[in-house]
């Protein structure tokens, strides 16, 4: 394995291996594989004191960050964006989940204040829906400006049980393999209407280019649901995507996934619309399977959270609340879940789509949720721990309510049971 890069194969093998772990002292220099416990006391940009651990459900990315300007740093936008790019693979790879992002200053003095100032009117990092951005400045406290030298060189990353991934001086050097194949995207793309209701955009012409060159990576054109699919090359670092309508009418078009959930507004550019989409948003829009609800609980149980609301694809027999075959190892899953936890409480809440009435809709999904309540208790499961409930199709999640039309993959989103398990 060479220095700085962890293949996605040696990744979790690395985590869960590894032998004796060095323990970190003020005498020792840290480096991968060495467990941090420490604890620093930091300034964010409210000038308010944090303390700065490693979260134990997240990874913790931490960046040394200088304002250049200042002449105290070598830091610029370029190795921001490179910084950033590098996360989008790790986060487009599947192998880093709730990532933070922690941009530490060593500003101090009479930069100070510009230093807050820079950070809350141009921050250099995009927020993300996969992971979140803090800014601290340890505004020159000599105890944790040495314990930030000590751990933190120019770029750090923690796994969730405080052991060091990567430890760089050098921003091209943190870097993470991946597999250099092609992602599939199914998308749909919609517009508003003369009244603004967004309908499904029929024969428009969709094409995705590199960011970093003009060539072309694939083509396609949408149907009369919107629906588009193509494959794209895993080796970018973002993608142009941009839509050419033949309605020279058509305004705010929205890219999202083919179970409704709006990724992107594309930005109009004469009669097409164009979007830069990071490989972290494009892998919502790819294949990829759904997270076992085991995994989900193993996750929850080596957290500090008291609850874990989880939605799944329960089916039922067609209009009725007979719960089909391959839905009982899921259903099997929740029950050894309760088993091995015996304190743990479970509510189970159903939804509908939105087609057909309201109000048999609503009885349905109480009568599913039942189903389903009936079935953990017949295991053995205590009825005590147990409470269910429906809400039939009053929290749609997408565009898919009374009166616009949907295909079958939009309603299907809204079809799921929510399974939220609660520990004292």
């Amino acid at each position: 394995m060479s220095k700085g890069a962890i293949s996605k194969y040696s990744f979790f093998l690395f985590l869960n291996v590894i032998g004796i772990l060095n323990s970190f002292s003020q005498n020792s220099n840290p480096k991968p594989g060495d467990r941090i416990h420490e604890s620093i006391s930091l300034y964010d940009t409210e000038n308010k004191v944090r303390q700065l651990k490693i979260p134990q459900d997240d990874y913790l990315l931490v960046f040394k960050y200088r304002w250049v300007e200042a002449g105290m740093g070598v830091d610029n936008k370029d190795s921001i964006k490179i910084l950033e790019a590098k996360i989008a693979d790790m986060l487009a790879d599947g192998e880093i989940k709730n990532l933070k992002v922690i941009c530490i200053s060593y500003e101090k003095g009479t930069e100070y204040n510009n230093w807050l100032q820079k950070m809350k009117t141009e921050k250099p990092f995009r927020e993300n829906s996969k992971y979140k951005v803090e800014y601290y400045n340890v505004n020159g406290d000599p105890v944790s400006e040495a314990k930030c030298k000590k751990l933190f060189s120019r770029i750090a990353l923690f796994g969730p049980d405080g052991r060091i991934l990567v430890y760089t001086k050098y921003i091209e050097k943190f870097s993470y393999a991946f597999k250099n194949d092609y992602i599939k995207v199914k998308a749909k793309l919609l517009s508003d209407n003369s009244v603004g209701v967004k309908e499904p955009m029929n024969n428009a012409k969709v094409h995705v280019g590199s960011t970093t060159n003009d060539d072309t990576l694939a083509k396609a054109t949408t149907n009369k649901n919107g629906d588009f699919e193509l494959s794209l090359p895993n080796n970018e670092k973002e993608y142009l995507i941009e839509v050419e309508s033949k309605d020279k009418n058509t305004k705010n078009v929205s890219l999202i996934t083919m179970e409704g959930r709006e990724i992107a507004i594309l930005e109009k550019n004469g009669i097409n619309f164009k979007y830069k989409i990071l490989k972290a948003e494009i892998i919502y829009l790819s294949e990829t399977p759904l997270e076992d609800i085991s995994l989900k609980y193993e996750l929850f149980n080596s957290s500090k959270k008291n609850e874990l609301i989880t939605a799944e694809n329960i089916f039922y027999e067609s209009k009725k609340s007979n719960i089909r075959d391959e839905s009982k190892p899921i259903l099997n899953k929740v029950i050894k879940i309760l088993n091995d936890n015996p304190t743990v409480t479970l509510e189970i809440i159903s939804h509908t789509d939105a087609q057909g009435d309201d109000e048999s809709n609503l009885i349905l999904s109480e009568k599913r949720a039942k189903s389903v309540e009936d079935y953990i208790v017949k295991a053995g499961i205590s009825a005590s721990r147990l409470k269910s409930g429906g809400k039939g199709e009053t929290e749609i999640r997408n565009r898919c309510k009374n009166g616009v039309n949907c295909s079958d993959k939009e309603h299907e989103y809204n079809r799921r049971t929510e399974f939220k398990f609660t520990r004292p």
